[in-house]
């Protein structure tokens, strides 16, 4: 499992990113985390899974909770199978 987190560094989201990592990793140890491959939007927190957004603080104006990563690894699990 792949997943992108694109997280805009201006607005100092980096410890974000770090705790919604962190929360991927405690749940599916064996992901692959990446982050930023080019400059992101200003305010981005944009989160993959195999190259489909499943969560985008720029459309919900806020960061995802760890019980919402929860779920979708609970969602994601029934792809994969």
């Amino acid at each position: 499992m792949n997943i992108h987190i694109e997280f805009c560094i201006k607005w100092n989201y980096g410890p974000d990113f770090e705790r919604v990592s962190k929360v991927i990793n405690n749940i599916n140890p064996d992901a692959t985390i990446a982050s930023n491959s080019s400059y992101p939007s200003s305010g981005a927190f944009e989160v993959a899974i195999n190259q489909e957004l499943i969560f985008s603080k720029l459309k919900e104006n806020r960061f995802p909770s760890d019980e919402e990563i929860q779920v979708w690894f609970k969602v994601w699990s029934f792809y994969i199978i």
